[in-house]
């Protein structure tokens, strides 16, 4: 099994990282990567995520001051056991969607070619930022996964921590015309805490 953390939209204001949430640390332990969909802040929020796993992410709205190699421009695709993730930050700027939040309204009738066209190849997941809501759902046969944000949680009082997601994928035998292996893909949402956030 792979599992991957993925966040965004924590908009860092400590030039260390160090407004990272220890919340968030502690709900990656044991990941394989962390995934930033952008609106990281200081480049040092992704410093602080590398103490757990190793960290890739794309650029979205608040970025960092230069740049960093982790991170590689609005869009990328990675490998997740297999299975191919695109990853970007506002679907709406980028021209995918004209709603994200609160209903995921794609420009296209067909989302799947849409996708492959904008990343350059078919994916099997979406994670995606800008809304600061999270949400998991299934469009075209592509998971997609919002984790929303960790500090800056769009559907509840500020200042409150927020959520994170999980996605994990997993490899099984398929029983069809002889032994098949299949991947398949599947994601959660971790509620960081319902007490309000400590700020600075």
């Amino acid at each position: 099994m792979t599992r991957i953390g993925v966040l965004a939209d924590n908009h860092s204001r400590a030039a260390d990282g160090s407004d990272v949430p220890q919340a968030v640390l502690d709900a990656f332990a044991g990941v394989d990567l962390i995934v930033h969909c952008g609106d990281s802040g200081s480049w040092r929020t992704l410093d602080r995520l590398e103490t757990v796993a190793p960290v890739v992410g794309v650029t979205g709205g608040h970025n960092g001051t230069g740049s960093d190699k982790r991170i590689t421009g609005d869009r990328r695709v990675i490998d997740v056991g297999g299975l191919r993730a695109g990853v970007a930050h506002d679907l709406v700027t980028l021209g995918l969607t004209t709603e994200s939040a609160p209903t995921f309204t794609p420009v296209s009738d067909d989302l799947g070619k849409a996708l492959a066209t904008f990343f350059g190849e078919p994916i099997d997941i979406l994670l995606y930022a800008g809304t600061h809501i999270a949400r998991i759902a299934w469009a075209s046969g592509i998971l997609l996964v919002n984790g929303g944000s960790p500090t800056l949680p769009g559907d509840r009082p500020r200042p409150s921590l927020g959520t994170v997601a999980i996605v994990e994928v997993t490899e099984g035998i398929a029983a069809h015309n002889g032994a098949q292996y299949v991947k398949s893909a599947s994601a959660r949402i971790i509620e960081l805490a319902k007490e309000p956030a400590v700020t600075s």
